[in-house]
């Protein structure tokens, strides 16, 4: 293989191994508690514009921190991310299509308060939706969410909601819980 396409691979291997929304940049001006508590609250927003009516359950999935780069580059996995995943799982009368219509208003919710529209593309029978929040610049990385849709699973039509800090610096004490 030559030199030059082994050194473009590694480095896309490390980007997709790193997990921040937006960059590989770690930010410095975030902890732990902040990332935490910003991810959680986009999460919640985005749920909160969903009808009540509409909704069987909520499945609370994961609200938990990780390393954004891989062992090898950071051992101590000193440089975090949070993520927030919900699953809202649609009343027995909302089809899949119907779930897919939820997702397009949320879409155009957010993008009419100010959130980027990074990515839409199938998934599956679905869609796969990447929002960037409105207070990221275009040179640091900043909190992104993801909605996917459309499947359905028995009998009843979900969405897949999840909520990501950028990367962070922590300290040694966080970097280890």
């Amino acid at each position: 293989m030559p030199k030059g396409l082994a050194a473009a691979l590694a480095l896309l291997a490390l980007a997709a191994v790193a997990g921040c929304s937006q960059s590989s940049g770690a930010r410095t001006d975030l902890t732990l508690n902040d990332a935490q508590q910003t991810t959680a609250a986009h999460g919640e927003d985005l749920i909160a514009r969903i009808d009540p009516a509409s909704i069987e359950r909520i499945d609370n999935v994961t609200s938990e921190s990780s390393g954004c780069r891989g062992i090898d580059v950071d051992p101590e996995q000193r440089v975090r991310m949070w993520e927030t995943r919900r699953y809202v799982w649609f009343v027995e009368g909302v089809s899949p299509l119907g779930g897919l219509d939820v997702l397009d208003e949320l879409v155009t919710a957010q993008v009419a308060d100010g959130w980027t529209l990074a990515g839409d593309r199938p998934d599956g029978d679905g869609r796969r939706v990447q929002l960037l929040a409105p207070d990221q610049d275009d040179n640091e990385a900043g909190y992104g969410v993801n909605i996917v849709g459309g499947g359905e699973v028995g009998g009843l039509t979900s969405l897949n909601i999840s909520a990501e800090s950028p990367c962070f610096e922590a300290s040694e004490r966080a970097a280890q819980s």
